[in-house]
């Protein structure tokens, strides 16, 4: 049994343990996570190094040492709600929805005012796809503290999902106010959405490659009203988005700006330009690729479909993970000689064709693709792609190319902008797996649609 702690040894250890907890705040989380365990060999049963730990675990990705933690600080201090609400966090990161909820609903039931338990259980509902509790959850927790940005944040994204696009984008405006959100350095106003005739407006990105997929629709909106527009974007797109007749110019992040008038985020397009989300709806493609094509995807005499597949989500990205999915379920929809299979994969998992054996039934495509102009000409070729929640899956869908979609049980919420169809992607269709990992399921109804397909096709070529 660990020795008491007295005089001197106990300020000793609450200001260790409060080092510790400075090193994590700073993010410095190996320094912190070693610090706490060497604490916890003095402390074994000391509530806040193990909640502490726990929350700097999750952090780290290692959940399951996370929860086990958290469910130690809980046996020390059961009827505290912040510790319940911190087991509900790493519980949620594990995917283990279910056990998050009901932990998150005791700490409320603790403490009734208990906002953050509010907020925390209302991410949870929102992910089961219990949209109507999470708005009230979300409301709830901004009641109890109205300077909550991130509930605000987290309240609009759920009523996107639930369809309500005018409030939902509206409200989502309110992410600028977060520290993470990056604010432009521009000496030239921001856009407020007034009359903008005459004017030359700079798009610019601001949370990466699939916004700027998503939302650059809306320059064809701002060249309606009489703009000239200017696209900032990463290099990746540079070439793409400058073969669209609605765009001006297109500049690589890095390379000088030319002279412009006002400047907005893509992602705020919506809300700025007040957007008749109704006759959005089935909006013809608005990416295309490049007319000169330098990728010739081949033919085969038996193979009635063309189909490109993508498996892996890049590493370092969130919820990687979760939306990537095993090769060896896409590689057993290429013994068909009705299909011949390509490859679109990037990255360090296109070595999986090899590691497989499948250099003969998957064409490797993806190490011949060095942007997204080079993937949008390999798409147009194609009669299909099947692909995870990824940058080309919104390409694809982009240019009215036929898309699947396969998605986790916690899907992002950019599929799910007004229902569960993804309706600004006519060509995209969506299978969610029915519970968290569940990629059987997923691929037993790819099957069932492929077989259609392939009559389909069938039919047509006689």
């Amino acid at each position: 049994m660990p020795t008491p702690l007295f005089g001197n040894e106990a300020d000793s250890f609450a200001q260790q343990l409060r080092l510790a907890a400075q090193a994590h705040r700073a993010g410095r989380l190996d320094e912190a996570i070693s610090s706490y365990l060497r604490l916890l060999a003095v402390r074994p049963y000391h509530a806040e190094l193990h909640n502490n730990l726990g929350v700097a675990l999750r952090l780290a990705g290692k959940l399951e040492a996370s929860v086990s933690h958290h469910r130690l600080s809980l046996a020390a201090e059961p009827d505290n709600p912040a510790l319940h609400s911190n087991l509900g966090n790493a519980l949620r990161a594990a995917n283990r929805l279910e056990e998050a909820v009901r932990h998150h609903f005791h700490s409320i039931t603790i403490n009734r005012d208990y906002g953050e338990g509010f907020f925390n259980l209302a991410l949870c509902l929102r992910d089961l796809g219990r949209l109507d509790e999470a708005v009230g959850c979300f409301g709830r927790a901004l009641a109890l503290n109205p300077d909550n940005r991130r509930a605000r944040v987290e309240l609009a994204i759920a009523l996107l999902m639930r369809g309500e696009l005018e409030v939902g984008f509206a409200t989502y405006e309110a992410r600028k106010r977060l520290p993470e959100t990056p604010s432009p350095d521009f000496r030239q106003p921001a856009w407020n959405g007034g009359p903008i005739r005459g004017q030359k407006i700079l798009l610019y990105p601001e949370q990466g490659l699939v916004d700027v997929l998503l939302f650059v629709r809306f320059a064809r909106e701002l060249k309606r009203r009489g703009a000239a527009v200017i696209v900032l974007c990463q290099a990746l797109l540079k070439e793409l988005l400058g073969n669209l007749d609605y765009v001006d110019g297109v500049v690589a992040e890095g390379e000088p700006l030319p002279e412009f008038d006002v400047h907005a985020s893509m992602v705020s397009l919506p809300h700025l330009c007040r957007i008749d989300f109704d006759a959005h709806v089935g909006a013809p493609p608005y990416l295309r690729a490049p007319a000169d094509s330098r990728i010739k995807l081949g033919r085969l005499d038996r193979a009635k479909l063309r189909i490109g597949i993508y498996w892996a989500a890049m590493p370092g990205q969130p919820l990687d993970r979760q939306r990537s999915a095993p090769f060896a379920h896409f590689l057993a929809l290429a013994g068909d000689p009705e299909l011949l299979v390509f490859s679109l994969q990037g990255g360090m998992h296109q070595k999986d064709i090899q590691q497989f054996g499948a250099d003969g039934l998957v064409h490797d495509v993806g190490r011949g693709i060095f942007d997204f102009a080079e993937a949008a000409t390999a798409l147009s070729q194609l009669d299909l792609l099947i692909s995870i929640d990824a940058p080309i899956a919104h390409l694809a869908a982009a240019m009215g190319t036929r898309t699947w979609v396969l998605l986790p049980s916690v899907a992002d919420w950019r599929w799910r902008l007004g229902g569960a169809h993804a309706p600004w992607y006519p060509s995209a269709r969506m299978f969610t797996q029915p519970g968290p990992g569940e990629w059987d399921a997923v691929f037993a109804a790819v099957r069932v649609e492929l077989g259609l397909l392939k009559q389909q096709a069938q039919a047509a070529a006689c």
